[in-house]
């Protein structure tokens, strides 16, 4: 095996120089892909015609798009950092002013419009302020169901860094590919102990497929040196296997809340998206890698956790709005709808972004 392994301008391996790049344009491009999944799938009740139906019934699997990514560049991170005290005390600062000013912004606005409404008052507000609402058995507001993902990640950000700093190098490798094929085995358990496929779906301990896929990828860049040929191979059988087997899951009426999506669907998903991941990683250069990197595909990237976060009360506003009052019979039909709840969206999401998340993100980067 070669000592030094080049990779285009995108990665190098050596016995000096092992690590995960801080930044990769085309990875933007990846979150306004799943963004854009899960805004479809956000206009699932509406009346789409059959091949947007079919889409926005599997729109759900952006967030395990949002797992791999998340689980690849938070271990990058760690892995980089000096283990001690200091470095977890700046990774977890640098967690919080990311996730934590939008967030509890969106749950004091949610709290002050709910309060007096039947559905605020069976919303357990205390358990949002902790990031435990995934475990709830059911969601009562709309606009802060999409907040049970952001709990997992927290959970994530909370207890990798002593699993990376504390674990020994060596075996970091061993113990994600054993934690991730024993998760189908944990969920197929809970399936047989009276858990319900939301606890399935929702709860941390049963949905971090993609978190670890992303974090073995980040492994193998940063502790081996692969050859290129041999990581792109790897790369498209997981593409292949993931998608293929997720696929045909679907086909056969594998939704997120069925049994056999909870058991082998998320596993799949979390294969696919990382060997998508890998692509983009080693071939930056390439056709599918500059189309990731387009202007437009980064800045939706950018702004996607505000998406994320903000769509579902967009959504929540709209519904209330009589549309077809001021616009006559168009406020009533599937496009006019979808249009507005996805453009409405990304305008607030982008003014969330230039005016409060980027003064708060400068500095942040001060604590790099």
């Amino acid at each position: 095996m070669p000592s030094v392994i080049e990779i285009g301008p995108v990665l190098a391996w050596s016995s000096k120089d092992r690590s995960v790049r801080r930044f990769y344009p085309q990875l933007d491009g990846l979150r306004a892909v799943a963004i854009s999944l899960v805004l479809i799938t956000h206009c699932e009740d509406l009346k789409l015609p059959a091949a947007l139906a079919y889409l926005a019934s599997m729109g759900w699997i952006g967030v395990d798009a949002f797992f791999v990514l998340s689980g690849f560049l938070i271990t990058g991170i760690l892995l980089r950092s000096e283990p001690g005290l200091r470095a977890f005390g700046r990774f977890a600062l640098r967690r919080t002013l990311r996730t934590w000013p939008l967030y509890f912004s969106v749950l004091f606005v949610a709290y002050l419009a709910l309060r007096l409404h039947g559905s605020g008052e069976q919303v357990d507000w205390l358990q949002h302020v902790f990031f435990l609402q995934n475990y709830s058995p059911e969601f009562f507001a709309r606009s802060l169901t999409p907040t049970w993902s952001l709990c997992v990640e927290e959970h994530f950000y909370l207890l990798w860094p002593f699993l990376i700093f504390f674990l020994p190098r060596r075996a970091l490798p061993w113990t994600l590919s054993v934690l991730f094929f024993a998760l189908p085995g944990v969920r197929y358990w809970g399936l047989h102990h009276a858990f319900t496929y939301k606890q399935l779906y929702t709860e941390t301990q049963f949905h971090l497929d993609g978190l670890v896929a992303g974090s073995i990828v980040a492994v193998l860049i940063s502790r081996y040196a692969i050859p290129l040929g041999v990581m792109i191979r790897i790369a498209y059988v997981c593409l292949i296997l993931g998608f293929g087997t997720a696929f045909l899951g679907f086909w056969r009426n594998w939704g997120e809340s069925k049994g056999q999506n909870v058991l082998f669907g998320f596993t799949s998903l979390a294969v696919a998206f990382a060997g998508l991941l890998l692509l983009l990683l080693l071939r930056e250069t390439s056709l599918l890698g500059k189309v990731f990197s387009l202007g437009w595909m980064r800045y939706i990237g950018r702004i996607s956790y505000g998406i994320y976060i903000l769509n579902d009360g967009v959504i929540a506003i709209l519904s209330r709005a009589p549309l077809h009052r001021i616009v006559g019979p168009v406020g009533d039909s599937w496009y006019f709808v979808s249009a507005m709840r996805i453009g409405l969206s990304i305008c607030v999401a982008a003014l969330s972004y230039r005016f409060f998340e980027s003064p708060i993100l400068r500095f942040k980067d001060r604590l790099r």
